[in-house]
């Protein structure tokens, strides 16, 4: 089975699109697996989840779409991200409301994968970023994979069983990181590996395009991708819905 893993879409249909257009070029695409922040920031909320939604999909929640529905405080958010986020929340379809709220942040999706939205020890707020991190966080899950997002980075650690680090006495293993390249195909075999595809709709790695990968559980790789899209019409539809100025700015740089 070919997965596409898709995260942080923030609203964004044209990125989204083009991801789905790209996906479905490079073969098959049996189904949809979402790590978060599905809204926030962007115009199209409500498209973006129906869009989603005719795939077959498993996805958790991210920390923007809960406080969208008021399951984290405004208040922990910098200010343009709770303009849009208040924004959202008015411009929600009360079936889409429904179908976020029935998410969680942290999910088992089979014997092999585990989704989180920042981390699997802490799946709202952390940003695994740096070996260190990531070697902690391989004891909070049980499957061999877990996929996360929030960072809007594509980064994939390894755990090295036979490496570890002493440090005031605890021994820890080693989580090596790796940065992909666009159409690097990685081999997992059997080691356990945390896996961010990086961020559709507000990529923050300096390369403006759509970021996702592909997930092939016969094969056990993960491909990393990334998918031009027209910038402009999104930014449009920002303009149009007065949504902050910075928030559309920044997608012209990838930043």
């Amino acid at each position: 089975m070919r997965y596409g893993l898709v995260t942080d879409i923030h609203s964004n249909l044209a990125a989204l699109e083009a991801t789905l257009s790209a996906m479905e070029q490079q073969g098959t695409i049996d189904g949809l697996l979402c790590m978060g922040d599905i809204i926030g920031y962007g115009p199209q909320p409500n498209e973006v989840i129906q869009r989603l939604k005719q795939y077959p999909l498993f996805s958790i929640i991210g920390n923007h779409d809960m406080a969208v529905l008021g399951q984290l405080e405004l208040s922990d958010f910098n200010h343009d991200a709770i303009d849009a986020n208040v924004w959202t929340r008015v411009q929600l379809e009360p079936e889409n409301l429904e179908w976020l709220e029935s998410l969680q942040p942290k999910a088992s999706f089979d014997e092999k994968v585990t989704l989180a939205h920042g981390s699997p020890s802490e799946p709202v707020w952390e940003y695994l970023t740096t070996p260190h991190a990531a070697a902690r966080n391989f004891q909070a899950y049980d499957t061999q994979l877990c996929f996360v997002g929030h960072t809007h980075l594509p980064r994939l650690f390894f755990l090295r069983e036979n490496e570890v680090n002493t440090i005031f006495g605890f021994t820890l293993r080693k989580a090596e990181m790796h940065i992909p390249d666009d159409n690097e195909i990685i081999e997992l075999g059997e080691d356990r590996a945390i896996i961010n595809p990086g961020s559709v709709g507000q990529p923050r790695d300096g390369d403006k395009r759509a970021a996702y990968a592909i997930y092939d559980d016969s094969d056990m790789t993960v491909t990393f991708c990334r998918a031009a899209y027209d910038i402009n019409a999104t930014q449009e539809l920002m303009r149009q819905a007065h949504l902050p100025l910075s928030l559309s700015i920044r997608l012209d740089y990838g930043r």
